[in-house]
């Protein structure tokens, strides 16, 4: 007896091509690494005469802004493959979501 609430259908699934899932990865990867940087630049920035403190502060932006711009377009990324999923349920009670070329299973 099946103790999940899912009626005895075929599952159904959600394919994202491998270039979508490459993208997501590099988009956090940009995000994760701005941030961090972003931190240490003005950390180290700090440090250094107070000269220098206009060109650390436009580095830092400049850093600050490409994770800004790679959040965006990772939002939208994800926006839209909840959509997918969201038709994808529509038509299935139960499914799976795959990411990608998963042949390493």
């Amino acid at each position: 007896m099946r103790t999940d609430h899912c009626p005895e259908t075929r599952p159904r699934s959600i394919e994202i091509e491998e270039s979508t899932v490459m993208e997501l990865r590099e988009l956090c990867h940009q995000m994760s690494n701005s941030s961090g940087m972003v931190t240490a630049y003005l950390a180290l920035g700090l440090l250094k005469n107070s000269d220098s403190h206009p060109q650390v502060m436009e580095g830092a932006l400049n850093l600050s802004i490409k994770g800004t711009e790679a959040l965006r377009k990772l939002m939208l990324l994800v926006g839209n493959l909840e959509e997918s999923l969201s038709t994808a349920s529509s038509t299935a009670r139960c499914g799976t979501f795959s990411l990608g070329n998963d042949s390493r299973r």
